[in-house]
């Protein structure tokens, strides 16, 4: 807590002159016991508003600059049951090296998913989170595609 924060000390606690101390003007000054802390932490938030549009046209130039650049990988990933086996020869055989993003539908892969979350380097998110720090901090991109087709996006 800052002074401010701190309660008490409304009076001085002697006065100006004349007591041969030095000059206090409160008990909750930093360099009392029960005063305030120096650079207290603060309850600002340093949040930025981001229009939903901008937000959205920033996702869509993203994904489709990793398309352009061939890094985004459609399958089907069906799995009978959860293998990360399967799920790294999948990855193996496509030459990805590096992080990787699954963008997944809810639901809709459960056993891909079960079958990836184990790998290192790799981040499994719902299509609904997608966001801009998880896309451009992974290199490559494997979805359904239903999936691309949900987020409109055109691999040629």
């Amino acid at each position: 807590k800052n002074r401010s924060d701190v309660s008490g000390g409304g009076a001085k606690p002697w006065r100006q002159k004349g007591t041969g101390r030095a000059r206090q003007g409160s008990t909750r000054a930093i360099q009392w016991v029960g005063g305030g802390r120096a650079f207290g932490t603060s309850l600002e938030s340093y949040q930025l508003k981001i229009n939903k549009k901008v937000k959205r046209a920033a996702l869509e130039s993203v994904l489709q600059s990793k398309a352009t650049e061939g890094r985004v990988v459609i399958d089907a990933l069906q799995y009978e049951k959860p293998a990360t086996k399967k799920f790294k020869q999948l990855i193996d055989s496509k030459e990805i090296k590096g992080k990787v993003l699954l963008i997944f539908e809810g639901g809709a892969i459960d056993n891909a998913v079960k079958s990836a979350r184990n790998l290192p380097q790799l981040k499994c998110l719902n299509s609904n989170c997608l966001n801009i720090k998880d896309l451009l901090d992974s290199e490559w991109l494997v979805m359904t595609p239903a999936t691309a087709e949900k987020l409109k996006l055109n691999v040629g």
